[in-house]
């Protein structure tokens, strides 16, 4: 179930280069805790997050599934408002 809760935390270059290659669990650092060099801040599903002492590992793989998951809700919804407007023009 999703919280809708989202983390604002802050990584660094090497771990964005990682996320971008394909490596399936990024390392993020909550503000009060970023080492030097976690400049980039970013924004994460609390879902898809590993609450650690310290750091917080996003799990991008399963940022995939919740996106994949979502797009499956917006496409049942809109396919259901089409097929109303379809039918009032048959009717």
């Amino acid at each position: 179930m999703a919280s809708g809760l989202a983390l604002k935390l802050y990584t660094t270059k090497e771990e964005i280069d990682n996320a971008k290659a394909g490596v399936s669990t990024i390392v993020a650092w909550p503000e009060a805790n970023k080492p030097l060099g976690a400049y980039y801040e970013v924004s994460a599903s609390l879902e898809i997050c590993d609450v650690l002492s310290g750091e917080v590992r996003i799990n991008t793989s399963k940022q995939d599934d919740e996106m994949k998951k979502a797009a499956a809700l917006m496409g049942e919804a809109m396919g259901k408002e089409l097929e109303k407007v379809f039918k009032s023009f048959s009717e």
